[in-house]
């Protein structure tokens, strides 16, 4: 059964295509947020189409089931729709939607359903973002985009540019910008409990063979074919079309540069996220790379980065460390226990901090400091959100109001995790003169910081 024309009325229409224009707070209050998300007629939900449904769309499907999703699309049948059906986390959300359109391609949804789509969640491998990025943004549709953004430096302030000229809502699916944890972490630092912080040690730990083929099995011996379910065409994309390797479109694209971002780009907006807006960090100075052995087209089983961030105003310069694939921090006091997920600890002249992963939470060290505060911290200043962000990013375009990660915010914080993703590439330190866009020390490396290859023809970039 096919989905009914929707036809908004025009002062709905106008209002849902304006509405990021329209003054409006950053963050949400509660109050807000539970008036925002309040039940409504179904003629005033948002008319969504989620690109990407198996994988991180499960999380889009879940969280915005109590709007009205219009279109799904996914390259691949089985793991798109079929696995989602059977999941017990999504079944009775993909339930709700009896009539939603299907498609592979969507450039033939955009084509045929336009006009009845508000709103877009993207959730798809990092090299085809900015394809479809472009494509929502020049419909003017608001959009939803899975971190890291984009997939390389250039392609990620090309998508903020078209998100301002569109004048659309936007938001990047770092989760943890719309947590306690990063709270918390900007009124402590904000407070003075820290006193002048000087250091940033953050990490993942995450064991995965699909960040670095050097951890799994040899990946391109034979050629194989495409499952019946896949459209492979259009999973390759704007990437160089290469014959089908299963290990390259089920699981492992992280792990290969012309798809993927490595670890770094599929963590490093979550774990830094804390210290760029607690701390107004601004773009890096220079980033140094340390890694195991660099197979060709891939990303190495483990490194740490060194980025260098300037002073800002009264504070002083900042040192930023990056470690993952079993490279942990030092003992910021004895008995830390590293998370493998991750996190951050924060080293100022008077006090030390530890965030969670994804912002989750933060604490002072040693435990003795946190409990001699704890009726005494700073009062809780910064408006706390409730629904997480996905749930932020429809009341938003709702109130005419921007999200805490909006692509005026995810930004650059993307561009420090592609910065890194360029280092590690290069093999070599960058000094980075952000309002140019170049690298200064090492020319041969500012090819990271776009695509590296020409886009296939026929995708709008």
């Amino acid at each position: 059964m096919k989905t009914r024309p929707f036809a908004a009325p025009a002062s709905r229409r106008e209002f849902l295509q304006t509405s990021a224009l329209a003054a409006g707070s950053l963050l949400f209050t509660r109050a807000t947020a539970r008036a925002a998300g309040a039940s409504k007629s179904a003629n005033s939900r948002l008319q969504i189409a989620l690109i990407g449904v198996g994988g991180r769309g499960k999380a889009a499907l879940t969280a915005l089931q109590g709007e009205q999703i219009v279109a799904f699309c996914d390259v691949d049948h089985v793991r798109g729709r079929e696995e989602v059906a059977a999941a017990k986390v999504t079944a009775s959300a993909l339930a709700r939607f009896p009539d939603a359109r299907w498609f592979h391609d969507y450039r033939v949804m955009f084509e045929r359903m336009a006009d009845q789509i508000d709103a877009v969640v993207v959730s798809v491998p990092d090299f085809m973002h900015y394809a479809i990025g472009l494509a929502v943004l020049r419909d003017k549709k608001h959009l939803y985009m899975e971190k890291p953004l984009c997939r390389c430096i250039t392609e990620v302030r090309a998508l903020r540019a078209a998100a301002a000229s569109a004048g659309v809502v936007t938001q990047m699916g770092n989760q943890g910008r719309a947590a306690e944890g990063i709270r918390l972490a900007r009124e402590w630092v904000q407070a003075g409990l820290l006193g002048r912080v000087h250091t940033v040690h953050a990490w993942n730990n995450t064991a995965s063979a699909s960040y670095s083929l050097a951890l799994g099995p040899t990946p391109d011996a034979t050629d194989e074919t495409p499952p019946p379910s896949l459209r492979y065409d259009l999973w390759q994309g704007v990437a160089p079309e290469r014959p089908y390797r299963q290990i390259r479109s089920h699981g492992s694209w992280r792990g290969y540069a012309d798809y993927g971002t490595g670890r770094l780009g599929d963590w490093a907006c979550h774990q830094l996220d804390a210290a760029v807006y607690a701390l107004d960090l601004g773009a890096p100075l220079s980033v140094e790379p340390a890694t195991t052995a660099l197979p060709p087209g891939t990303f190495p089983a483990s490194c740490s980065l060194h980025y260098t961030f300037a002073a800002r105003g009264a504070q002083p310069p900042v040192a930023v460390r990056w470690f993952d694939g079993g490279i942990l921090p030092p003992q910021p006091v004895p008995g830390f226990k590293f998370n493998d997920a991750g996190g951050s600890i924060f080293y100022g002249d008077q006090g030390i901090m530890a965030v969670g992963s994804h912002s989750s939470s933060a604490r002072l060290l040693p435990d003795a400091r946190m409990a001699e505060l704890r009726g005494s911290l700073p009062p809780k200043s910064l408006p706390r959100l409730v629904g997480g962000p996905h749930v932020e990013w429809v009341n938003a375009i709702r109130a005419g109001a921007r999200c805490g990660s909006d692509f005026v915010h995810a930004a650059p914080l993307a561009e420090i995790a592609l910065l890194g993703v360029a280092a590690i590439r290069a093999q070599t330190r960058l000094d980075w003169d952000a309002a140019a866009g170049r690298v200064t020390n090492a020319p041969a490396a500012q090819r990271f910081i776009g695509p590296g290859y020409a886009y296939r023809p026929g995708w709008g970039v």
